[in-house]
């Protein structure tokens, strides 16, 4: 019952009795006539309460009917086909790297879906594999092979999920899924890896060897100065011992320059240790350079006297024949004839090579060697 014929049946209830109440003492009737009236009017309104009563009742009977009809009307789902189930087996799959392809496996499920309309497909379990390779393709064509343990796992949460093929025939979905590389190709990976990391490596060592020699050749043997406060930098509680190793260390500056030693050093380095040459061996034209005496320090280069109207100038061969004196007394045995003999063919052969003839007959000449035969030389290796 509603709140509004609650409301009304108590109004009326107190009607019944308040207005006989005021009859009565108005027309000044006896108390039972009070009584009987009242009595009269609230059966009155127990009858109306009760009609309301039923009123309410049929109207939720009613409500209650039309809502049952509503759930008998509506559509009952269809529970869907049981799933059926493959076994896949080796079947390769693309990774990130052309030439390398996962092995994958798995248990294939499929079924037709419950909502499905029309004819179904003529092979769902064809379809059902080839939808679930799609997704996996997907997946493993963008993973590099090396990963394999973790795509497995990535592949088996994706494949995981039941999804429809793109025409809705079927629901595809699997399970033990198993994705490895093969044994060959995992050991050229692994030998891949290695190779990459030695070269690496390598590469390193090779730019640390040549930041070494850079700080060697441009700041530590620039010239003989910085070679000696690099020295002291090393060593700063050896003053003296610097001072002895600067004729040493302007030798080595200028051998890292490819430069001669500084006038103000050579007096610093023995004469044994000084090459009577400027550039150290006669093998090019060029570089073939003599002084007068041994201490002149006084040079000139080869080709320039070569190159001289009428072949050398006057006083040069003097010069030149006194510098390979020099040097085959430095480089011989003191009364040993035979080895000055020798020495002097040598040298006289290798002026030959460099096409200096006359002052190889003149070396010849100075040193009584015209006639001699040379001794077969080794042949040098173009290495």
């Amino acid at each position: 019952m509603s709140r509004e014929n609650k409301i009304l049946l108590g109004s009326l209830a107190c009607g019944a009795v308040l207005v006989p109440g005021v009859l009565v003492l108005a027309l000044r009737w006896p108390l039972w006539a009070w009584s009987l009236l009242s009595a009269g009017l609230l059966v009155g309104v127990g009858a109306y309460a009760r009609q309301l009563l039923l009123l309410h009742r049929q109207r939720q009977l009613r409500e209650a009917l039309e809502v049952q009809q509503q759930r008998t009307a509506a559509p009952v789902e269809p529970e869907p086909e049981p799933a059926r189930q493959q076994l896949v087996r080796n079947v390769s799959l693309p990774s990130s790297e052309p030439d390398y392809q996962f092995v994958f496996g798995a248990t294939a499920w499929w079924r037709r879906p419950a909502d499905a309309v029309g004819v179904g497909h003529e092979n769902p379990a064809g379809l059902a594999l080839d939808t679930l390779l799609s997704r996996a393709r997907e997946i493993t064509s963008v993973e590099h092979p090396g990963a394999a343990d973790v795509v497995a796992h990535k592949l088996a949460g994706a494949l995981g999920a039941v999804r429809r093929d793109p025409h809705g025939h079927v629901e595809t979905w699997a399970s033990e899924v198993v994705l490895v590389l093969s044994e060959q190709d995992t050991d050229r990976l692994h030998r891949l890896a290695e190779v990459r990391k030695d070269e690496q490596l390598w590469h390193r060592e090779r730019d640390h060897e040549r930041s070494k020699r850079a700080y060697l050749s441009e700041e530590v043997l620039r010239d003989t100065g910085s070679a000696v406060v690099w020295w002291l930098s090393r060593n700063e509680h050896d003053v003296e011992r610097a001072a002895e190793l600067i004729g040493t260390l302007a030798q080595l500056s200028a051998a890292a320059n490819g430069t001669e030693i500084a006038e103000q050093f050579r007096h610093l380095v023995p004469s044994s240790r000084q090459a009577p040459f400027a550039g150290g061996l006669p093998f090019s034209q060029e570089s073939l350079s003599f002084s007068g005496t041994l201490d002149s320090g006084q040079f000139f280069s080869y080709g320039q006297l070569a190159a001289a109207p009428g072949g050398l100038p006057e006083g040069a061969e003097h010069t030149a024949i006194d510098h390979v004196r020099g040097l085959i007394d430095e480089l011989s045995t003191e009364g040993a004839g035979a080895d000055r003999a020798q020495l002097a063919t040598r040298l006289a052969a290798l002026f030959d090579a460099a096409e200096q003839r006359e002052f190889a007959e003149a070396i010849r000449t100075r040193f009584g060697t015209a006639d001699a035969a040379l001794p077969p030389q080794p042949r040098r290796s173009s290495t």
